[in-house]
This record gives C-alpha cells, sequence and structure tokens, in this order.
C-alpha cells in the first residue's frame, strides 16, 4: 500500500466517524448541516476538536436516555409492588371470607 492509500483510507474512516456522529447527536438538524457545510474546509485539528464536541454529545444523550430509562423502571417496578401488594390484601381477605363461610357449615 502506498502513502497515498493510507491517508485515503484514514480520510475515509474520519468521514464515516464524522457521519455516524453527526447522525447519532442530539443537536438540531441545522446545526448538523452547519457543521457539515464546515467539514471540507477543517483542518485536521478542528476535524478532531469537531469529533471530540460530537462524541460528547452522543455520550451525553446516551447518559440521559439511560438515567430515562432507570427513572421509567423503577416507577414501574414501585406501581407493580404496591399493585402486588394490594392483590395480596384482597386476596387474603377473600381467603379469610372463604374460611369464615366454611367454619359457619361445620357448626
Amino acid at each position: 500500500m502506498t502513502q497515498q492509500d493510507d491517508f485515503e483510507k484514514e480520510a475515509h474512516a474520519i468521514g464515516e466517524r464524522l457521519a455516524l456522529l453527526l447522525v447519532a447527536a442530539d443537536l438540531p438538524d441545522d446545526v448538523k448541516a452547519s457543521f457539515s457545510a464546515m467539514i471540507p474546509e477543517m483542518n485536521p485539528e478542528q476535524l478532531d476538536r469537531l469529533i471530540k464536541i460530537l462524541e460528547d454529545n452522543v455520550k451525553d444523550t446516551v447518559t440521559t436516555q439511560e438515567t430515562e430509562l432507570t427513572s421509567a423502571v423503577l416507577r414501574a417496578q414501585t406501581q407493580y409492588e404496591k399493585d402486588r401488594q394490594q392483590a395480596e390484601k384482597s386476596a387474603l381477605g377473600e381467603l379469610e371470607e372463604i374460611e369464615h363461610v366454611l367454619n359457619q357449615d361445620k357448626t
């Protein structure tokens, strides 16, 4: 492989990474379009900074989604436990009533 081939492969990999990060980033579409328009004019250092910004934005999005999911699971678990306890209380009450009826029949 020539040095030119290596450079083209690396440039292609960076382009794919930037495209994936832009798609995954939780940014308004106009901001994404602005970044896309600036990319061809950016030098390597600017591209590195843009990649870091996008990576941080994607990580923040994942963290936020994880927090929201955790909260939803905890709320569902709390509601389930409350419903389960209520159902258990109701079932025990019905069993006591049946036992009472059965004990009356014995006498």
